[in-house]
């Protein structure tokens, strides 16, 4: 038996056309592919959850339930080795799999993950923005991403780090709620540092501010506030040349979270990564 599982109805389908009701209609709505058999006690486990996934889905996907004793072809064209073998198809092709039977959570997480969302092509869309230096258009689509879904991760660590300088405050209310097991946190942590910078200055100033180091320190502060980042690092290798435990490390600190908010390949830290390199040795 094959099986099309949306909000609207449990529907059977006799006259069952893999390229009509999965490739062509991924192109409409993604849909869900479930490779099972009534004798795999997994599928058995497997099955009644994305149903139920799906009833509660709505218009958001749909799944089609593949018999494979009855289609044998389609699991040897799909290279389908063990089942339960799920596969999510969107705009005719194949975007995410997995094998097995996982718990719901796990299976509302994959969901999650890959579904398809006008949030996640606004965040694709940026991303290319930003690769292409269109900075005023990244800016456009990231606000448009995070208000189409706020929970929204990358889109808000890419509007901060796009906005950080203009915006320290703003940048910090767009990361404060990352969690820290975020794989881009590091980015996040990064306008923490050198917003406690900005806002220590004055602590620092009275705690460091008559020695050489200081007051090179403080200088690549100065120049972190008016923008200038390159000058900025100078002025922080300078500090690590003259004594790497300022500020409990802080020169070497500001210089990775510097870098860390411009990127590998921006200019600057390509221009200054070297000499900081050289600087702590």
């Amino acid at each position: 038996m094959n099986e099309i599982i949306d909000s609207r109805a449990k529907m059977q389908v006799s006259n069952f056309d893999f390229k009509q009701q999965v490739i062509e209609a991924s192109k409409q709505i993604p849909i869900v592919a479930d490779f099972w058999a009534e004798w795999c006690a997994p599928c058995r486990t497997l099955g009644p959850i994305l149903e139920h996934l799906a009833e509660e889905a709505k218009e958001g996907w749909q799944l089609v339930k593949v018999n494979t004793e009855e289609h044998p072809q389609l699991s040897a064209e799909w290279g389908i080795r063990g089942i339960p073998a799920v596969k999510m198809f969107h705009e005719g092709a194949v975007i995410a799999d997995f094998v097995g039977a996982l718990p719901e959570v796990q299976v509302r997480k994959w969901l999650e993950q890959h579904l398809p969302s006008e949030s996640k092509k606004m965040l694709e869309a940026a991303r290319t923005a930003i690769n292409d230096h269109n900075e005023v258009k990244a800016r456009e689509l990231l606000t448009a991403a995070i208000s189409a879904n706020g929970d929204n991760p990358e889109a808000r660590i890419l509007l901060a780090e796009l906005i950080f300088s203009d915006d320290v405050e703003e940048a910090l209310s767009l990361i404060e709620t990352i969690p820290e097991e975020h794989p881009l946190y590091a980015r996040a942590a990064a306008i923490k540092t050198l917003n406690r910078l900005i806002s220590e200055q004055k602590r620092i100033s009275a705690q460091d501010g008559d020695s050489e180091a200081g007051k090179a320190y403080l200088a690549g502060i100065e120049s972190l506030r008016s923008k200038d980042f390159g000058q900025a690092i100078e002025y922080w290798v300078e500090a690590i040349l003259l004594d790497k435990t300022i500020d409990d490390d802080g020169p070497r600190k500001a210089c990775i979270a510097l870098f860390s908010l411009l990127g590998p390949d921006h200019e600057i830290t390509r221009k200054h990564h070297r000499a900081f390199t050289s600087a702590l040795f």
